[in-house]
């Protein structure tokens, strides 16, 4: 009779059981079981004999069996408003190796901003079991689809955004105080004249007045920017203040339109990394020299920056600590922690030669 695993004769080929491996290594099979599923006490020796034994028949574990045992399928899901960020994808590495570390694979979809297609992505992602539920926002008020997790077995939690009356835990940045700090930096270098560029997936076009839905972090960069002009008592120019889609080229028209006031801004902070990028076109079309003509600040201390001349200031935020941090706080709440725990990750204003000192 040949060896389990093995195909002799022209035979068919049969997949290697539980008991084969028990068999191969001398234990039984629930000692083989805490060996190859990391659970229980086990030996060192006993440990190598199963590994070995496992490696020798090319077994494989049965991840839908193992699951069902022990109530788990070791993995997370991560629903993200757009991949394509510098934002996003630092943070999703942060994810993924500190759940890797964990033993978790991570399942990552995408929305594009859209709350349609990520009530979507969260009912698949329940279909499949995974362990927890990581979730960008697209909206801080449809959120009933976020608030049924609470009793499906699947803890959520948020990052980069919160939403004021649902209570998940979240782990974002301090983007109040950032971009205060930021008004703040215009204002000691001379500037009066200082725009805003935020982005935000809840409008399409460009508009000086805030969306009906913009996410918190959206409004926290506002809010934080006014505390700044109050600082400064300065009158909130409402031409100068533009909400814009979070796709380039409405980026870039926003970007445009406040360039094109008389008097323009001769600072503006862009909210985030396509802001920026709007931003920096719209001064190129009309030869403005970023650190003499417009002072810049942007969100994200995107790869793309270190080759950029002059060196362009910005709001560095902890991206991949927050995905690290984000994967520890969730799989607390995965093994049953039920305490309220939101984290606020520091965020600090980085100067640079992009922001010119102008005469008062």
């Amino acid at each position: 009779m040949g060896e389990p695993g093995n195909a002799r004769d022209g035979k068919t080929r049969k997949a290697a059981r539980l008991i084969d491996v028990a068999r191969l290594a001398n234990v039984s099979r629930a000692t083989a079981a805490r060996a190859l599923g990391g659970y229980g006490v086990v030996t060192q020796e006993t440990q190598r004999k199963v590994a070995e034994a496992a490696t020798a028949l090319d077994y494989r574990v049965n991840d839908l069996a193992r699951s069902m045992r022990s109530g788990k399928t070791l993995t997370i899901g991560v629903v993200v408003a757009d991949i394509s960020n510098s934002f996003t994808l630092n943070s999703i590495r942060g994810i993924i190796d500190a759940s890797a570390s964990a033993g978790y694979q991570s399942l990552v979809l995408n929305t594009d901003g859209d709350v349609r297609r990520e009530r979507e992505a969260i009912r698949v992602l329940r279909e499949k079991r995974v362990d927890g539920l990581l979730v960008v926002p697209a909206s801080r008020i449809e959120v009933d689809h976020l608030a049924g997790g609470r009793g499906h077995g699947a803890p959520v939690v948020l990052f980069d955004r919160f939403i004021d009356d649902l209570p998940l835990d979240s782990v974002i940045t301090a983007d109040f105080e950032a971009s205060r700090a930021a008004i703040n930096l215009f204002v000691q270098h001379g500037h009066r004249r200082i725009g805003l560029l935020l982005g935000t997936a809840a409008h399409h076009g460009h508009q000086e007045s805030e969306p009906h839905d913009t996410v918190s972090a959206v409004r926290e960069r506002a809010r934080g920017a006014m505390a700044g002009f109050a600082d400064a008592n300065l009158t909130v120019n409402s031409a100068w203040v533009r909400y814009a889609g979070s796709v380039a080229p409405t980026a870039l028209a926003a970007a445009r339109h406040l360039l094109a006031q008389s008097p323009r801004p001769t600072a503006v902070l862009a909210g985030n990394e396509e802001m920026l990028l709007g931003a920096l076109a719209a001064a190129e079309e009309i030869d403005l020299t970023i650190g003499q003509d417009l002072s810049l600040i942007g969100f994200d201390d995107a790869p793309w920056l270190a080759v950029f001349r002059p060196p362009l200031s910005v709001v560095q935020r902890p991206t991949y600590e927050l995905g690290r941090q984000a994967v520890t706080l969730l799989l607390s709440k995965v093994e049953g922690d039920r305490r309220p725990n939101s984290i606020v990750l520091p965020a600090t204003l980085v100067s640079r030669a992009s922001v010119a000192r102008i005469g008062s």
